[in-house]
């Protein structure tokens, strides 16, 4: 856990940055109950497969340090109820679950995907239920027969997508109708057997078509007596990594293509999303991002390993998210090795349980909000994301703003501002750059050629290049040094 002391650092400095404000997690000092959520809390959203999974709790507690993980779990109610009059048969989600509260782990359960018998006949789950008492009656017997075992619900998995939640004559007018009818009864009875649990609604996926983005959804539900039947909101802040988008540069030709994107962004669709809940009075309700992650088979390694870790310190300095789930700790126990399907990739480890270098050891870093003093050679600092000398006396932030500052306390040392910068780039021909949004280098260090070195944040409040050859002797400096404890 962080302590007090740094935590209220973090927090005065983020209003001199002029960025959200960041509040203490529950539990920062205190253990926290098992129904309080905050944004320091990771999840692991490992999808319906649970082939396996009790056998990687453990790995997964012991990679996000001091804090407990929240598993998030499909209920796939065709699995536990594949008939009108057939008991609910919780059995194959109960080993997990119970395993994973005998670690401490929370966990977040999503009910959805209705069988034939109660959608109306058709031959997939992807339908919504007919009835509101089917409805009404299996989220009643998943609340009783968790009770006590499960912390929050999510009400189905990506709604906004046709192919996910259909409903009638698949018009969006009728599928979204329908979703937050569902999201209503799924409120009331989840509450009147669990008034601590969290529950969790929204349109999670980028939609279909523009009516079905996230934000426009959320919207309906408020205009139409919809804003008072869920906890918090659910996104999946997916950039879009099939054309190897990081988060602070979203795809901007479609918003549903930009479903993180930066605050200051008019295309990101977590901000959209943001805007609506504050335009509707209900700002302080909080996101979760419940699904995060990219596939390893589809960019760069290190591609992955800088989106990944953009996206956690992104999504923490912000002051309105919840939780954020990685997607996933694991490879798809179903998938070959070999597949070609990037869902079959998205795992931290393959399906042996081998981390993904050097992803899994940048994110792990991320997670526990260990800050970095130095960035070595091919490394970046994406925006909304610090280098903090040891002592923690000094911080250098590349901030929401694109601008690049150097702090002791609230005293600014140095700075290169006005470039709109979303990333600073230790490359490996020994200079510093700073590039913005379309790959344009701003402004460079003059010490190209003097190769590859390391970028050292240090004690005196000096940030320093230090070439791999000379190693104690500095290419370039801000020259702040003289800045004693």
């Amino acid at each position: 856990m962080r302590p007090k002391r740094i935590l209220a650092g973090v927090a005065a400095l983020a209003a001199v940055l002029g960025l959200a404000a960041v509040t203490l997690p529950a539990g920062a000092e205190t253990a926290a109950t098992p129904y309080v959520f905050s944004q320091a809390d990771v999840g692991f959203s490992e999808g319906a497969a649970t082939t396996g999974l009790v056998g990687r709790l453990d790995a997964m507690d012991a990679y996000v340090g001091d804090r407990k993980p929240v598993l998030r779990l499909d209920l796939d109610w065709w699995g536990v109820q594949d008939c009108a009059n057939c008991a609910p048969d919780f059995g194959k989600l109960d080993a997990v679950v119970d395993a994973a509260n005998a670690r401490g782990i929370r966990v977040l359960l999503i009910i959805g995907y209705a069988p034939p018998w109660a959608n109306g006949g058709h031959a997939d789950d992807k339908w919504f239920p007919v009835a509101d008492s089917t409805w009404r009656t299996i989220v009643d017997a998943t609340a009783v027969h968790f009770a006590g075992r499960v912390q929050a619900y999510e009400v189905w998995n990506e709604p906004n997508f046709a192919n996910k939640g259909n409903y009638g004559d698949g018009s969006t007018t009728a599928r979204r109708l329908r979703y937050w009818q569902l999201a209503k009864i799924a409120y009331e009875v989840v509450h009147a057997r669990c008034t601590s649990c969290t529950v969790l609604a929204g349109a999670s996926g980028s939609g279909d078509k523009t009516e079905d983005e996230s934000a426009a959804w959320l919207d309906w539900a408020y205009a139409n007596g919809y804003g008072k039947t869920f906890d918090a909101v659910t996104h999946h802040p997916y950039p879009a990594w099939s054309n190897r988008r990081s988060p602070s540069r979203p795809e901007c030709a479609t918003r549903r293509w930009a479903m993180f994107g930066p605050p200051d962004e008019k295309c990101g669709e977590l901000a959209a999303v943001r805007a609506v809940m504050v335009k509707r009075g209900d700002g302080l309700k909080k996101i979760w991002g419940t699904e995060y992650g990219y596939p390893s088979n589809v960019i760069s390694v290190e591609e992955r390993r800088d989106h990944l870790e953009e996206g956690v310190r992104m999504w923490r300095a912000l002051d309105y998210t919840g939780p954020l789930f990685i997607y996933s700790f694991a490879d798809s126990p179903s998938c070959a090795a070999s597949s070609a399907d990037p869902e079959c990739h998205f795992g931290l480890t393959d399906t042996a349980g081998n981390p993904k270098q050097p992803a899994y050891d940048a994110l792990k870093l991320a997670l526990t909000d260990s800050f970095q003093r130095t960035l070595a050679p091919g490394r970046s600092l994406h925006r909304q994301s610090a280098l903090r000398s040891s002592d923690g006396r000094f911080q250098l932030w590349l901030q929401g703003d694109g601008n690049l500052v150097l702090y002791m306390g609230s005293t600014v040392l140095w700075a290169k501002t006005g470039l709109k910068a979303i990333r600073l780039t230790n490359q490996p021909d020994g200079s510093l750059a700073l590039f913005d949004g379309n790959g344009v280098k701003v402004w460079t260090t003059p010490t190209a050629g003097k190769g590859a070195s390391d970028l050292n944040l240090q004690n005196d409040g000096n940030l320093v290049l230090y070439p791999k050859t000379t190693p104690t002797t500095a290419s370039w400096s801000t020259g702040t040094w003289g800045h004693k404890a």
